[in-house]
């Protein structure tokens, strides 16, 4: 009996802890939902914003290592936490497969970037 009480509330114990994990995920990816490019379009189609390294090029400019872009310092918006936040997307390329699908681009397309009001 103990053991059955044992394993029944390790068991809980770990749902719980996964359920609050992956409620922390969909929590961090909120700040995303409502965040607008400068022309005041949405910029988060789901997954595909997040939290980058950025280096501040002399001309105002951002370079982003991790990705080796170089983004218009025109093209930042204001940070909603004084980070640095990249979100991107894959265009669809002027192509079509031959069973009629659209072909996807292998290299990610900037929708918004978001940098600190310091930064610049």
């Amino acid at each position: 009996m103990l053991l059955r009480t044992s394993v029944a509330a390790f068991a809980a114990a770990i749902s719980l802890g996964l359920w609050s994990g992956a409620s922390n995920t969909v929590l961090a990816h909120d700040i995303y939902s409502t965040l607008r490019d400068r022309d005041g379009h949405l910029c988060c189609g789901g997954q595909d914003c997040k939290p980058v390294e950025a280096t501040v090029l002399p001309d105002g400019n951002y370079y982003l290592p991790a990705s080796n872009e170089v983004i218009p310092a025109d093209m930042a918006s204001p940070s909603p936490d004084d980070r640095f936040h990249h979100c991107f997307y894959y265009p669809v390329a002027n192509d079509y497969a031959p069973w009629g699908y659209p072909v996807w681009e292998d290299k990610p397309k900037t929708r918004c970037f978001f940098a600190p009001m310091h930064s610049s």
